[in-house]
């Protein structure tokens, strides 16, 4: 390291006031320096020394300044008692003052706190502050320094005490010495692991202190006053100046390093330049001087091993091949280095450590001293050999021993600019060495004499030898790279531009040099390759490149592929394989391989393919020795398979025609796949089937899942069927279509395989289109059905009937999938197959109930038992089983419509807030629910009876009927109640209770056959039927009120169409006033007047005259009634319920009470009283039970639907 001044500055005297530089401080950027001289502050640009400004506001002499951490301000104070802060442009813009003079100054390096101090006070001033708090000191305080946090601020005074306070000016800490404090000053460095204080005391010694006031380490003797020190900004360094004279560097451990610059007077002040390698240096005598230091870069190099000096202290040894690095603490200045296979010799200021490996590991990186020599020598260079030690001085080299005894020296004629070991026995190696006079020597340690190589003709800078030493690379002061040949003296070759050299340790003919930013590698008699490179190259080891940048050693990895392809090209393989193994790529190594083989230097194409691993070029190699060792072998049958083995198809074909082996060509074609050329080649043969490579072109598309190519192949050759069945397996609709179209009406299984593959992809068009073109009209049908085009599919029906089923049964399950369940049920009819229509009917009456659509159950239920009644093809009486159980099954599919119907209007009541129905209608349907339900094993599904008995129990309540509501609330105690309701049942139980036990004369029933009153509870049932003739009551289906009905049936000899015949004859005309009668027989009209009114004619009241007769039983009896009585009754009076089934009897009833109109559905047969029946129908337009559409005018069916 040295320094070297920058510039300087005189300042003279002014005003009277001795130009003494006090004080010096940059600015945070290290771009403005500030100086207290004399009563001025000065302010320099510290790059060139030239003086900005020169400020005077002070009256008396200028002690201090300090720059504020942001760099917008700096301070300044001194013996007038005054702190100028000024900006940095030189303007002042505030004053304050204290008691006494001004003896230091400092910015705190976290905010705008200024400390200023004096001989008895210190005060802690910053903008936001009005006033300037002040706190005593015992002593003269002479100067100041915060902590890099800011949180502390040291002061060293005049009685040699160190008082450390925090930021309020509260003292935590003090320190006390023996003579004053001159100078103190923080680290800066925020990496450190805690604060340390570096003090400047006139005992003269430099000591080390943390926040805490503990010690850290010994103290420095320096054997004069200190007046100045200063940390560089990185806190590895700093500068101490003093009565001796002299500017001194040393480290943050108080390791002294060199002298900065030697002065005329005492050093007052000394301020590092932020982030640079500057030094401020102020005098007693007025000058200020700035010195730039100059770290020079100290190093060793041995092979892979590099060792460099760190921190001025420390030496870093690092392994160049593993990256590995280790530290040796020195604790005194590293003056050089150097390194010899497993030694280390560091030079000291006061000696000389020699270091060595503790094991003989190739890579250990562990070094313990070996020997100290306690003396001061002076060289140029170091060189350390197994036993010695050798010194370059000039011209002169000293050998020395590791116990310090000097055994040879050397003094020859010129100046040694370059050294070098090369190597050698233990004891005896040889050194390297260039002179300035271009002389290249060659020194064995144990041989007085040197022995010249090469007199080159101008000054030497760099050298090398190649591995076997054969050749000696020169690099001399024109920047010219020279090799010679050791043997002949001759100058092999020259190359301009390098600064260093480097021989390939691993490889003779192989060397490279660096300069202007590049790097040149020269193989050979072949060109130079060139790359760029930043640095110095200072080893080459087989592809790695050891290269020096500013103070950092890089490996860098070099491709060697330019000189293996050189030597390649000029069919050198021996040398391409050395090239090849000091490090190139997998691909150069397979590139090598290859052009070995082709070449037949089957040595190195094994090594070759052995260390890419390629073990099928091993297994050719072998087959290739075995036949080349026969004696007919042919060398183009070799090299064509070679070629092929490359990949050279091309060639290898070539080769195989011209050898007459075709058909080795045409199958690596066929293996490879490239059947063009295996038909190429064919067709140049003009002997080998065509159409038979085609199947395997064919057979081998179809391995590979090319079943395109596959099929057009196929089709090619005629195989049609297979052809279209890969097309079509696969999707290939396309192409499918144009060969459906290519082929003749005959080719009938093709063209039907088409139309199926058609229909499975669903193309529609395509299918039809073939099936047209086939003229099959059955499975056209079909088709039309599978892809729901049920127009055409009639359309086509008409044609042929023969496929109904296959039309109506899959448009009837079309149907129930479009949720049209009417349609589908005639579908379904139509397709003869009435069992679907019930197994849909069933599974919707199923679903109605679980949804709590009950209205729809009953409808579908309603529908269900139309399709069973339809389902009997013969009379019960005939007893067939299957027709038994249909009408079994109409029967209870009817009761479970009407149920649901009822209950659909109790579920509403019960849900839903409003109802429309009055309360003598609710009370009729509960008792109507209930009588259906005691008849059913168990309550169906969905219907809740506590729902009908609660509806009934409330109705019945209002409707006077207390005996029947007490009867229903008994009922609703059995059962489980749901929570809402528990209350209000409760309190009805209690409240009905006091309500007579009777029922309302209005509501009993009156039975229409035999006069009879009856009760609504029959027991403890609901009553429905009359208690004397058993007579069931028939309800109407909208207010279900018993209607004035009663049922008959004609006498068994008669059937029900003679019974309709007869009842819809005009009846017999009676006696009466002039009434006319009609007497059959001769033929003519008589007119006679009935003059007694009491003579009535017994036709009329035969009815009830047979309704009287009858007799009661112990069970319901219908009346039986004979023509006569049927030719009575007047039409509009009875009413015929007609079943579904032809096979199933009528039911007759009769009205009682002609003037209570009552009307009939011809479909469900339900009645009704006619003015609820005409209302609903306006309302809905159907039927409330069967839901047929009706004409409101006629309540016949509408003849829109």
């Amino acid at each position: 390291m040295r320094a070297v001044t920058s510039w300087f500055d005189h300042v003279p005297d002014r005003d009277g006031y001795k130009s003494v530089v006090w004080s010096l401080a940059f600015d945070p950027e290290g771009k403005q320096l500030i100086a207290a001289v004399g009563n001025r502050v000065l302010v320099y640009d510290p790059a060139d020394g030239d003086l900005l400004h020169s400020l005077k506001g002070h009256k008396d002499s200028v002690y201090c300044v300090a720059y504020a951490a942001n760099g917008k301000r700096f301070a300044s104070g001194g013996a007038d008692k005054t702190i100028i802060i000024w900006k940095n442009n030189a303007e002042g813009i505030l004053k304050y003052t204290h008691n006494d003079p001004v003896q230091c100054l400092a910015y705190n390096p976290t905010s705008h706190q200024l400390a200023s101090c004096t001989n008895t006070d210190f005060g802690l001033w910053s903008p936001e502050q009005k006033s300037v708090p002040k706190h005593k000191v015992p002593s003269r305080v002479l100067c100041c320094s915060w902590t890099n946090d800011g949180h502390f601020l040291a002061l060293g005074l005049f009685n040699g005490t160190i008082t450390i306070r925090d930021k309020n000016g509260g003292e935590k800490v003090v320190i006390e010495r023996t003579a004053p404090i001159w100078s103190l000053s923080w680290n800066p460095s925020r990496e450190e692991p805690f604060s340390v204080l570096s003090v400047c005391c006139w005992d003269q010694t430099l000591s080390f202190y943390q926040v805490n006031g503990i010690q850290v380490g010994k103290d420095k003797e320096l054997n004069y006053d200190p007046c100045s020190v200063g940390y560089f900004s990185n806190g590895e360094y700093l500068c101490i100046g003093g009565s001796d004279r002299k500017v001194t560097l040393w480290t943050k451990e108080g390791v002294k390093l060199t002298t900065v610059g030697t002065l005329n007077d005492w050093v007052w002040s000394i301020a590092p330049r932020p982030k640079c390698n500057y030094v401020a240096v102020g005098c007693n005598d007025g000058k200020i001087y700035m010195y730039q230091l100059m770290f020079s870069t100290v190093h060793g190099l041995y092979q892979d091993r590099y060792a460099y000096r760190d921190f001025m202290t420390d030496v870093i040894i690092q392994h160049l091949m593993t990256e590995e690095k280790v530290r040796i603490k020195c604790r005194d200045y590293v003056k050089k280095i150097a390194v010899y296979r497993d030694r280390l010799a560091v030079q000291l200021p006061d000696r000389i450590c020699i270091y060595e490996l503790t094991h003989e590991d190739a890579e250990d990186m562990h070094y313990r001293v070996k020997q100290r020599i306690h003396k001061q020598l002076d060289c140029n260079l170091l060189v350390v050999t197994s036993l010695h030690i050798i010194l370059c001085q000039e011209r002169k080299l000293q050998l020395y021993n590791f116990q310090g005894a000097r055994v040879r020296e050397w003094v020859l004629d010129s100046v040694i600019r370059y050294i070098k070991v090369v190597g050698g026995p233990e004891g005896k190696e040889g050194l390297l060495v260039g002179l300035r006079s271009g002389l290249v020597l060659k020194i064995y340690i144990d041989n007085p004499f040197p022995i010249p190589l090469i007199q080159h003709n101008l000054s030497i800078r760099c050298l090398d030898l190649s591995m076997t030493r054969k050749y000696l690379a020169v690099v001399d002061e024109n920047s010219n790279c020279v090799a010679y040949d050791l043997a002949s003296k001759d100058q092999m070759f020259s190359e301009p531009n390098a600064n260093s050299v480097a021989w390939n340790s691993e490889l003779e003919d192989m060397l490279c040099f660096s300069g202007n930013g590049l790097l040149s590698i020269k193989t050979g008699g072949f060109p130079v390759s060139v790359q760029k490179l930043q640095g110095f190259v200072v080893g080459f080891k087989g592809s790695r490149i050891f290269c020096l940048h500013f103070v950092t050693m890089q490996t860098k990895e070099v491709p060697q592929s330019a000189s293996l392809y050189r030597y390649i090209e000029v069919k050198d393989f021996e040398r391409a394989y050395k090239i090849a193994c000091l490090g190139v790529t997998d691909s150069d190594w397979k590139y090598l391989a290859m052009e070995a083989l082709s070449n037949f230097n089957l040595e190195i194409a094994r090594k070759a393919f052995l260390r890419v691993r390629d073990l099928r070029y091993i297994d050719l190699l072998d087959e290739v020795e075995k036949k080349r060792k026969k004696p007919l072998s042919n060398e183009q049958l070799l090299t064509a398979e070679i070629y092929a083995f490359q990949g050279r198809y091309q060639d290898a074909a070539k080769l195989y025609v011209q050898a007459g082996a075709v058909e080795k060509a045409i199958d690596m074609f066929s293996s490879l796949r490239q059947w063009s050329e295996a038909r190429r080649i064919a067709n140049a043969s003009q002997t080998i089937n065509v159409n038979e490579l085609l199947q395997r072109q064919a057979s081998w598309l179809e391995e590979i899942q090319d079943y395109r190519g596959a099929g057009h192949i196929h089709i090619t050759v005629g195989n049609f069927d297979k052809g279209v069945s890969l097309l079509g397996r696969n999707g290939y609709t396309s192409d499918l279509v144009d060969v459906a179209r290519k082929l003749p009406k005959t080719e009938v299984k093709t063209l039907t395989a088409c139309a199926e593959f058609f229909r499975k992809n669903k193309q529609f068009l395509h299918a039809k289109e073939v099936y047209v073109k086939l003229g099959e009209p059955r499975n056209l049908i079909k088709l039309y059905v599978e892809f729901d085009k049920w127009d055409d599919a009639f359309m086509l029906l008409k044609s042929s009937p023969e496929g109904a089923e296959d039309v109506y049964l899959p448009y009837a399950r079309w149907l129930v999938l479009q949720d049209r369940f009417d349609e589908a049920q005639n579908a379904f009819d139509r397709a003869g197959h009435p069992e679907e229509s019930l197994r849909m009917l069933e599974q919707l009456s199923a679903n109605a109930v679980i949804e709590n659509r009950f209205g729809d159950a009953a409808y579908y239920y309603f529908l269900l038992s139309e399709e069973c009644a339809k389902m009997i093809k013969n009379d019960l009486s005939e007893g067939h089983a299957e027709d038994i159980r249909y009408f079994q099954q109409m029967r209870r599919a009817r009761d479970r419509s009407e149920l649901y119907y009822a209950y659909n209007m109790v579920y509403k009541y019960t849900e839903e807030p409003f109802t429309s129905l009055l309360p003598e209608s609710l009370f009729n349907i509960c008792r109507f629910i209930l009588v259906k339900i005691d008849k059913e094993r168990e309550v169906p599904y969905g219907i809740s009876k506590v729902y009908v008995l609660f509806a009934l129990a409330k109705q019945a309540k209002n409707l006077g009927a207390f005996k029947m509501a007490r009867w229903a609330y008994e009922k609703l105690n059995l059962l489980k109640i749901p929570q809402h309701w528990i209350d209000q049942i409760d309190l009805a139980n209690v409240t009905i209770r006091s309500k007579p036990f009777t029922d309302k004369e209005e509501l009993l029933h009156v039975c229409y056959r035999c006069s009879t009153t009856n009760a609504l509870l029959n027991g403890n049932k609901v009553n429905d039927m009359c208690s004397n003739c058993y007579h069931p009551f028939v309800r109407s289906y909208c207010s279900f009120e018993h209607l004035p009905v009663v049922e008959f049936l004609p006498n068994e000899d008669i059937s029900d169409e003679e019974a309709e015949k007869l009842i819809r004859m005009d009846p017999p005309l009676v006696k009466g006033p002039k009434q006319e009668v009609v007497q059959p027989g001769g033929g003519s009209n008589v007119l006679a007047l009935d003059e007694d009114d009491e003579e009535e004619d017994m036709g009329e009241d035969a009815f009830n005259k047979q309704l009287l007769a009858l007799v009661t039983g112990d069970r319901y009896t219908p009346l039986r009634i004979d023509r006569e009585t049927l030719r009575s009754l007047d039409r509009n009076d009875v009413f015929m319920l007609k079943p579904v089934s032809e096979h199933l009897p009528c039911r007759f009833y009769r009205t009682m009470i002609p003037d209570v109109p009552i009307v009939q559905c011809h479909r469900c047969n339900c009645l009704f009283h006619e003015e609820d029946y005409e209302f609903i129908v306006l309302q809905k337009r159907k039927c409330p039970f069967c839901r047929v559409a009706l004409d409101p005018t006629t309540l016949q069916p509408s003849t829109n639907e």
